[in-house]
């Protein structure tokens, strides 16, 4: 696997975390899956709010899933290394499936209140694994918009409001701590895949 970092940004990056023929059977297994929507953490609960985010989780097989949470467990020394903290193995990996018109508003992984539920609080780096590419033009298996920001890793209050943009690869994994502010635009063609996944 190569490795790419931007240890000045505090953002870390693979490429090729997974091979294409692997992203590609992934993608295939999420598009004809079942799925739910996908809700928002409030405070104590979890919610659904359409308003703040919209997306579908789907469901996969077990050996995809456990594929997965063994390929997230696996990079858990180099993100320790990375971030200067230990963490523990990841928490459950989330298939996400955006289809045109769907986003996800800035946010965070940690939480924000005091009463958000102690999963929530206790993450400590996120990670995000794309499945297919961001593209300026529509394409087979590739979605435009969509595009994941984030803010907080540029130093200088001159570039406190300006958000980093890291285009979707496919098979590339990105990680970054879990209470920066980040968002996903809206997409305008085709279906954004991801894996989603937190180190507490």
């Amino acid at each position: 696997m190569e490795k790419n970092t931007y240890p000045a940004f505090g953002l870390f990056s693979k490429t090729n975390f997974l091979d294409d023929e692997l992203c590609k059977k992934i993608r295939l297994e999420m598009a004809s899956s079942e799925g739910s929507p996908s809700r928002v953490v409030k405070r104590d609960e979890i919610q659904l709010d359409e308003k703040v985010r919209r997306t579908v989780e789907k469901e996969v097989s077990k050996d995809t899933r456990d594929l997965l949470s063994d390929k997230f467990s696996g990079i858990k020394v180099e993100l320790e290394a990375f971030f200067g903290m230990p963490l523990s193995h990841p928490q459950d990996p989330m298939f996400l499936y955006y289809r045109e018109g769907d986003f996800f508003e800035l946010h965070n992984d940690s939480g924000t209140s005091s009463k958000n539920m102690q999963e929530v609080k206790d993450r400590k780096v996120s990670s995000i694994l794309f499945l297919n590419d961001e593209t300026d033009e529509p394409g087979k298996d590739s979605f435009v918009g969509g595009s994941f920001i984030i803010y907080g890793i540029l130093s200088g209050p001159q570039f406190e409001s300006h958000g980093f943009k890291v285009p979707g690869k496919t098979g590339t994994l990105i990680a970054f701590r879990s209470e920066l502010f980040h968002e996903v635009k809206p997409v305008t063609s085709g279906v954004r895949y991801t894996v989603v996944d937190w180190f507490a």
